[in-house]
């Protein structure tokens, strides 16, 4: 399955996510706190599909995800680690790649790709593309990408808008 996230600017969302038909399928909201912040995933009917709560410095961070109110996985990342920029915790997978060029691939244990995530540019304007290889793991995998590309852009764990 494919998606695309796209840097929300000048708007109440940080991201928006759109499906290969060009329709939003989630808007990704956020809230700063004093040392993290929270990120919301809200559906096309307006519902709270996924949560992410993040707790850290700029140096290092922990987010913890919830889909449905249930903790699903926890993400640390770390910009002073070279080799392990970022563990996940809760399924078996790995991340490989780049992360600060956001060209990246999350695998599972028997190395078999789980996600992708690159640029792209297409008819929604410059963005990121998602692929998603079970549906089961659309949500956990759409999240920790939000999570990869708000440390990237702004260099920290706030959960602020980049214009």
């Amino acid at each position: 399955m494919k998606f695309f996230i796209k840097q929300s600017t000048g708007t109440d969302a940080l991201f928006t996510i759109i499906d290969t038909l060009g329709q939003s399928v989630y808007r990704v909201t956020g809230d700063s706190l004093a040392i993290g912040s929270k990120f919301y995933f809200i559906d096309g009917s307006a519902n709270e599909a996924a949560k992410i709560v993040s707790l850290g410095l700029t140096a290092s961070s922990k987010y913890t995800i919830f889909i449905h109110d249930k903790e699903c996985a926890r993400v640390n990342r770390s910009f002073t680690s070279q080799h392990h920029p970022v563990k996940i915790r809760g399924v078996k997978w790995h991340f490989r790649g780049d992360l600060m060029e956001r060209s990246y691939d999350l695998i599972n244990e028997d190395s078999a790709v789980v996600m992708t995530h690159g640029r792209c540019w297409n008819e929604n304007g410059d963005c990121f593309a998602v692929d998603i290889t079970n549906e089961s793991d659309v949500l956990l995998c759409l999240c920790i990408a939000v999570i990869l590309d708000s440390t990237v852009i702004g260099g920290s764990a706030k959960a602020v808008p980049a214009n």
